[in-house]
């Protein structure tokens, strides 16, 4: 009975002892799972963080892509009044250089005239002035011989 008793005793004890690694195992599993689900809260945060930073940049990507169309348009039209203006551009200036050039020799044509009719003036004071001579100086011619021949009368 000893032996039975003996082997009663051992058998509880190896019972125990299984139980005690059992819970200790349990205890292990259990901080184990503790450590498994902290870490794993922690990366359902920072998937939460991320999931949430790629929101935004979808609801702001979304709002540049609807901005996206008007904005392609205005682009659009401006390169389109560009290339009008770079097309008419030559043209344009052609004829501004043309009016201007015209502009131009109609002034050298006014000054021209203008200093034609100023060298006509002075042109026609000279000749009055050259006939005031002439006359003097037939005058002269009719008077000296005149004069000379009195003179000579006279002596």
């Amino acid at each position: 009975m000893d032996t039975e008793i003996d082997e009663l005793l051992e058998d509880e004890y190896a019972a125990q002892q299984m139980e005690a690694q059992h819970v200790h195992s349990s205890e292990v599993n259990s901080e184990n799972e503790n450590k498994a689900e902290m870490e794993i809260s922690a990366l359902l945060v920072d998937i939460s963080e991320t999931l949430r930073l790629l929101s935004e940049q979808i609801i702001r990507l979304n709002e540049v892509t609807k901005i996206l169309p008007e904005t392609v348009a205005a682009l659009r039209t401006t390169t389109e009044t560009v290339e009008c203006i770079s097309n008419e551009l030559p043209a344009m200036v052609r004829e501004q250089c043309l009016e201007e050039y015209k502009k131009i020799f109609a002034n050298a044509v006014k000054n021209y005239n203008q200093m034609q009719k100023a060298s006509d003036r002075w042109q026609k004071s000279l000749d009055k002035k050259q006939e005031k001579r002439f006359e003097i100086i037939t005058i002269s011619a009719i008077v000296t011989p005149v004069l000379l021949i009195l003179l000579i009368s006279l002596k």
